[in-house]
């Protein structure tokens, strides 16, 4: 299922960059003798970047049949960016951005007799590189691609359980660092990213852009405690805005 899931965003990506590249080589051979004779300006950049993502927590249900996983449950980003480009068509750009995976979820109970509902917040440190490709002058478009790698900083539970006298709620950090979640939790993430954008210049050195990216996780946020555990996997759409200075 998940080779099936990377295929189709990998072909996606590819429809993205395909009409990016052929527009960016048409403009460079507009351009040539500019590129070449001219110096060249704003060749680094650094900024900031924050929105909002939708997290989908892909699992392999298989024999729970009593629970259900909501696919939309929002999260925030927040980060810090640096851009290198050689030429005005082609950006290599590194984040550092946290970025929340969170997921709810409902337990079922037999003969309709109600569910427990739970909401799960995680963040995580992604590290993206990626390389853009740029058209336009003042207004750009941009189409990006890389990877990857992550880790799973923090976690909050809260809901509702079962219990002998009533349904009691819950609120509780979850301590990743302990015996039983080093046994439990896979906590490096990695993958596969891509997107659009589109920025502005409003001002001599300062650019103002926003973008829709994805993040493609390939790791199981659960190690092999267990036998017949289901794989789950975080991916996430997020729509962001950010504010570069360029130098």
């Amino acid at each position: 299922m998940k080779i099936n899931q990377l295929s189709a965003h990998l072909l996606i990506a590819l429809m993205l960059f395909i009409p990016a590249a052929l527009m960016g080589q048409e403009v460079s051979a507009d351009t040539s003798l500019e590129v070449v004779q001219t110096p060249r300006v704003r060749h680094f950049s650094v900024g900031v970047l924050g929105g909002v993502d939708r997290n989908y927590h892909i699992i392999n249900m298989s024999y729970m049949t009593d629970y259900t996983y909501p696919n939309f449950t929002l999260g925030k980003s927040l980060g810090v960016q640096l851009g290198y480009s050689p030429w005005k068509w082609l950006t290599f750009r590194v984040d550092g951005v946290l970025v929340e995976k969170n997921y709810s979820r409902d337990h079922l109970l037999p003969y309709n007799a109600g569910s427990y509902p739970d909401t799960t917040t995680n963040q995580y440190l992604n590290v993206p590189v990626v390389v853009m490709l740029n058209v336009g002058k003042t207004i750009r478009l941009h189409a990006f691609g890389g990877v990857y790698g992550g880790y799973w900083l923090t976690s909050h539970r809260k809901g509702r359980t079962m219990a002998v006298f009533g349904s009691p709620e819950y609120d509780e950090e979850v301590d990743l660092d302990s015996e039983e979640s080093q046994i439990k939790y896979n906590r490096k993430d990695g993958g596969f990213t891509y997107g659009v954008g589109l920025s502005g210049v409003i001002a001599q050195q300062i650019e103002l852009g926003a973008e829709a990216r994805w993040y493609y996780g390939i790791y199981d946020i659960q190690k092999e405690y267990m036998m017949n555990l289901n794989p789950r996997y975080n991916t996430t759409f997020v729509l962001q805005a950010g504010l570069s200075y360029w130098f």
